[in-house]
């Protein structure tokens, strides 16, 4: 019985022997269990590194057209669009000659939902009132609390 355990014993130095001179200890793993012709044991689990890839950052991808959304992500509900945007509310108010004296951009978005009836944001006037600054419709300075007044000539 001595002599079998010997054997084994050199056996299996070889073994490793030729296995260590594999630099993966995933190549060492599969290629034991390739000679004993056994599974990996449950609970280790190898994972292929080539397959594995990092984590996606950012915004996860749309929904493809057909699948089924899980409860998780439900779906978004979009807001009922007005008739008229940022741009047309300015127009209608200088229509109305609403810029005849210095407007800050808190009395703008006041006067679109007042006059025009169209809730903006005033992130989303900004952008259309310096454009109508710059094609010279509205003329634009800063007021003595630092904020900008837009007027029309």
């Amino acid at each position: 019985m001595l002599s079998t355990i010997t054997g084994l014993k050199d056996d299996l130095a070889k073994l490793a022997g030729v296995l260590n001179q594999f630099k993966s200890e995933t190549v060492q793993v599969k290629l034991l269990e390739q000679f004993f012709a056994i599974g990996p044991t449950p609970g280790s689990e190898l994972v292929n590194p080539v397959a594995t890839t990092k984590p996606r950052r950012g915004r996860p991808p749309k929904a493809q057209v057909g699948s089924v959304q899980s409860p998780s992500t439900p779906f978004r509900k979009k807001g009922k669009r007005s008739a008229i945007g940022a741009t047309g509310a300015l127009n209608a108010l200088l229509g109305q000659g609403y810029f005849k004296s210095r407007r800050t951009i808190a009395d703008i978005t006041a006067a679109c939902e007042s006059k025009a009836g169209v809730t903006i944001k005033v992130t989303n006037l900004s952008g259309p009132l310096a454009r109508f600054v710059e094609e010279r419709r509205l003329q634009r300075a800063k007021n003595k609390d630092d904020k900008f007044e837009y007027w029309a000539k």
